[in-house]
Formats: structure tokens, sequence, C-alpha cells
């Protein structure tokens, strides 16, 4: 088990997996299984920078007001028993005795009304949480995503504060059974999970269903073309372009013919040109190159 639960502190990232999926933050944190996809290596890469160096949490000031400076520290970890919460914050700002956790994430910025996703916004108010018990004042925090490069800001209010401490009390909770909770049921966070092949998530829900009485079919995961096959043009100065289809000009290098099968798309093919082409013999039985 790797979430040590007689210490009962919860770690902010695994609160983010248990927001997202119960049986992934089970199975990843509690069983220590874990796959790697491309969501998971571009997200280490965008925290390699951050992940290189590690402050410490600066001493609040006595007394508020002032025209104290602002301070940064990247990579602050904090934690709190009464909370049963511990994080590593990316970034820290503080001015005065106002501190602004700021986490970064991958990808873009997504477009719904909170300006970012429940896992993300439960993350980082757990910070939030945790500097307030280190006696800084933090009201809202901010969500850097580096794929759109974009702040996104967060108010810690009493409903997220008041979510975010549900989901702590449940994922605590469900750290100390000893097998994980029944997958999602036909949840389009599934496909591009990293342990989708460990989870099975289709498969146990066909098998439970069929435990329990029930027909029903398991969810059909195909590719949007299943008809398309590779064609390669080779050849100096040759140019394609797909015909029937949108799609820009292509550059013609000389003349042209129509190739493809019943499998693939039509294409477009044009030959190289002869920088200095070769006289035709007006006697010759043969079709000029």
């Amino acid at each position: 088990m790797l979430l040590d639960t007689g210490d009962r502190l919860l770690p902010a990232r695994m609160l983010n997996a248990f927001a997202y999926c119960p049986r992934l933050f089970h199975l990843e944190h509690v069983d220590g299984l874990f796959a790697d996809n491309e969501d998971t290596v571009e997200g280490r890469s965008v925290h390699r920078a951050v992940d290189e160096k590690e402050d410490l949490l600066p001493d609040p000031p006595d007394t508020a007001g002032g025209d104290e400076p602002l301070v940064t520290a990247r990579s602050v970890t904090l934690s709190s028993t009464a909370l049963q919460l511990i994080a590593k914050i990316d970034l820290l700002e503080a001015e005065g005795g106002v501190a602004t956790p700021v986490d970064t994430k991958k990808g873009k910025a997504p477009d719904v009304p909170e300006g970012a996703y429940e896992p993300e916004r439960v993350q980082l108010c757990a910070q939030g949480l945790l500097l307030r018990e280190h006696g800084y004042a933090a009201e809202h925090g901010a969500l850097y995503y580096a794929g759109s490069r974009k702040r996104v800001r967060v108010d810690f209010d009493e409903a997220l504060v008041r979510r975010t401490l549900e989901l702590t009390a449940q994922a605590l909770a469900a750290a100390e059974q000893e097998n994980p909770p029944p997958p999602l049921a036909d949840s389009p966070k599934c496909p591009r999970c990293s342990l989708v092949g460990i989870c099975l998530p289709d498969e146990v829900n066909l098998l439970r269903a069929e435990d329990e009485g029930q027909q029903t079919e398991p969810r059909r995961l195909v590719p949007a073309w299943d008809d398309a096959v590779a064609v390669y043009v080779v050849g100096r100065a040759f140019a394609s372009a797909r015909a029937g289809r949108r799609s820009p000009p292509a550059r013609r290098a000389g003349p042209s013919r129509t190739c493809g099968s019943r499998t693939s798309p039509t294409l477009r093919c044009s030959a190289p040109t002869r920088s200095r082409p070769r006289p035709c013999r007006p006697s010759a039985r043969q079709r000029c190159p």
C-alpha cells in the first residue's frame, strides 16, 4: 500500500485522482499499479522545470498591511494533521500575509463555466487550506495551463472548501478498503486513462452485469477510419494531393496521374520534372519521357 493510512495524510495529487475516478485512485495509489501513456509522459515533462528546486515556506508577517515585497517559492511542501492533507505547491506567491498557490497543468485550459474541472480545483483548494493552516490568508489560487500559457483563477469559496473536505474524507475511507471500487460505467474518461489496460472497465462491468443476470453489450472501441491504408509517394520532387476531399492545393512538379485502391483514398501524384529534358526524335515509336 503506497498510501500510509496510519499517518492519515492524503497527498493532494491523490485527492485529484480520487475526484477523477475512485477506482483509479485505489489502483494507482493504494495498490501501487501504474502505467505510462502520452498524457503522463507529457505531464512529467511539463513539471520537470518546476521540480528542479525545492523551497521552504516563507514565514508570514506578524502584522497585515505594509509594503511587503512579493515573495515567490517553488516546490513548497506543506502538511497538516488537522486537515489530514499533504501537498507540494508548484509555485507560491506571497505578498504580506496573503498567499496564492499556483499549480501547473499540461494541456490547454478547458472551456467550462468554472474555468477548470473539479479534480484540479479541489487539488488547488487543498493547497489553499494548507496555507491557511500555516498562517497565511489564501482566498484564491491559480491553475497554469502550459498548453495555452494561461492562468485560470480558482476562488476558494465555501462550496469548494466543503467539497474538498468531503472528498478528502471519502478518499481516506476508500484507501482502507482491500478491494478497489467498481469501474465507471460507459465513461468518456476511460479510453484516455493510463490504467485502462489494468482497470478493464468495460470487461469488468460486463462480467458484473452477467453475474447479476443482466444482458448488456460491451462498448465498442473502434478507430474513426477503418478503411484507410498508408500510401507512400517516393521520388525526388514528387507531390501529392487528395482527390475528392478538401485539402490544400499541391505543388505540381510535372505531369500527374491518378492512383488508388479499393481500400485507400484516391491520390493525384505528380511526377518529377527534369531540369534538362531530353529531345524527342519524331521517328521513334515511343512516348516522350
